[in-house]
C-alpha cells in the first residue's frame, strides 16, 4: 500500500491522498487504537480540528490538526455524523469554509474505525440514561434509549446531589445524579430534588437543565421552604434563576446583605422563606417554632439591616428575588 501511495504521489496526488487516509485508519484499526488516536488521526488527515462525542460516557474529545488537545466548545455546533453501532456517538470536522476534497473520505474512515473499536463502549443502564438525556444524541438513538429503559410519556426528569440514587434509572451526569420516571414520582421523606416534565424526545435534554435549575433553588430538607421543587411551578422565577451564575448571584447587593448577616444570625434566610411561603405571620412563626412576638421582633430587626420590610408588598417581592438568588449563589 505505501509503495503504491509513493508512486501515486507523482502521478495522481488526489488518489495518493485518498489511499493515505485509508491506509492510516486501517493501521490504527489493526493496532486496536483507542478513541483518542482516531480523533487525532482525523484532524491530522483533514488538516482541521476534529471531534468525537460519546453521550454514554458524557465524553467529548477535540484535537487540532497538530495533535493538540482542545477544550470542549459548546458554543459552536458543527455538522455531525452518527456512529452506527455506538448509540449516542457522533463525529465531526471543524472546517471553516468549503469542505476539503478528502473530508467525506476522512469522515467515512473515521466512523468505520470507531465502529471497529470497542474501547469505552458501555451497554449499561447508566449509558442508556445518558444517551436519552444528551443534547447531541440523534433522535433515533434517544428514542431507542427511552424504549430500552421501558419509559413512557410523560417522563419526569429528577436532579439530585451526587450519591443520591432514587431508582434503578438513576445515573451520575456531571456533578449531579439524574433519574428518569414515567409520570409523577412519589418521593420519600428527606429527599432534596429538582424536577422537570418531558412530553417528547426533544424535552429530555431540556428537562435535565430545567431540573438542575429547580434543584438550585430548593431548601434543605428540614428547612421552611420546599426541598422538592418542580420547574414549571417556578414560572417567571425560573427565568431569573437560569440567567444568573452562582458568582453573578452572589454579587447582587441584596444577596450580599443577606450573606453578611448569616454568621451572627443564621435564622435570617429561614425567616424570609417562612414569611414568603405562609399567608400569615402566625403560620410562619409556627413553622419556625418561635413565638409570634419573637418573629415580629426579628422582622423589625431584619428590616433595619436589609433596608426594606418583608411585611410590605414591595418588600415581599424584593425578598423573594433576593432569597432565590441567594440559593443560586449557594449552588456554586
Amino acid at each position: 500500500m505505501r509503495e503504491l501511495i509513493e508512486r501515486l504521489d507523482v502521478a495522481d496526488n488526489g488518489a495518493a491522498g485518498a489511499l493515505r487516509v485509508i491506509d492510516h485508519f486501517d493501521h490504527l484499526v489493526e493496532a486496536g487504537a483507542a478513541t483518542t488516536p482516531l480523533v487525532r488521526a482525523a484532524a491530522a488527515l483533514a488538516g482541521c480540528p476534529a471531534g468525537f462525542h460519546d453521550a454514554s460516557r458524557t465524553l467529548t474529545r477535540r484535537f487540532a490538526s497538530n495533535g493538540q488537545a482542545l477544550p470542549d466548545d459548546a458554543d459552536h455546533i458543527w455538522p455531525r455524523l452518527s456512529v452506527p453501532g455506538r448509540p449516542g456517538s457522533s463525529v465531526w470536522l471543524e472546517r471553516v469554509g468549503d469542505a476539503g476534497p478528502l473530508d467525506p473520505l476522512v469522515l467515512e474512515r473515521y466512523v468505520r474505525a470507531l465502529q471497529s473499536s470497542t474501547t469505552g463502549m458501555v451497554g449499561s443502564t447508566t449509558a442508556t440514561i445518558r444517551i436519552a438525556c444528551d443534547a447531541d444524541t440523534s433522535s433515533a438513538d434517544r428514542r431507542d434509549a427511552v424504549a430500552k429503559l421501558g419509559l413512557s410519556w410523560p417522563i419526569t426528569v429528577v436532579a439530585t446531589a451526587l450519591g443520591v440514587r432514587l431508582s434503578s434509572r438513576s445515573t451520575p451526569i456531571g456533578n449531579h445524579v439524574i433519574t428518569l420516571f414515567t409520570g409523577l414520582p412519589t418521593f420519600a421523606a428527606g429527599v432534596r430534588a429538582g424536577t422537570a416534565r418531558a412530553d417528547a424526545l426533544p424535552d429530555l435534554p431540556l428537562g435535565v437543565g430545567r431540573a438542575l435549575v429547580a434543584l438550585r433553588v430548593t431548601d434543605r430538607v428540614d428547612g421552611p421552604g420546599a426541598s422538592i421543587v418542580l420547574h414549571h411551578h417556578l414560572s417567571a422565577l425560573a427565568s431569573i434563576a437560569e440567567r444568573f451564575t452562582p458568582e453573578q448571584a452572589a454579587a447582587v447587593e441584596d444577596v450580599r446583605r443577606i450573606e453578611a448577616l448569616l454568621p451572627g444570625h443564621p435564622w435570617v434566610v429561614d425567616i424570609v422563606q417562612a414569611v414568603l411561603d405562609r399567608s400569615s405571620l402566625r403560620q410562619a412563626a409556627s413553622v419556625l417554632h418561635v413565638h409570634h412576638s419573637t418573629l415580629q421582633e426579628r422582622l423589625a430587626w431584619l428590616a433595619n439591616h436589609i433596608g426594606y420590610a418583608l411585611t410590605h408588598p414591595g418588600g415581599r417581592q424584593r425578598a423573594a428575588v433576593a432569597v432565590l438568588l441567594w440559593r443560586v449563589a449557594q449552588a456554586a
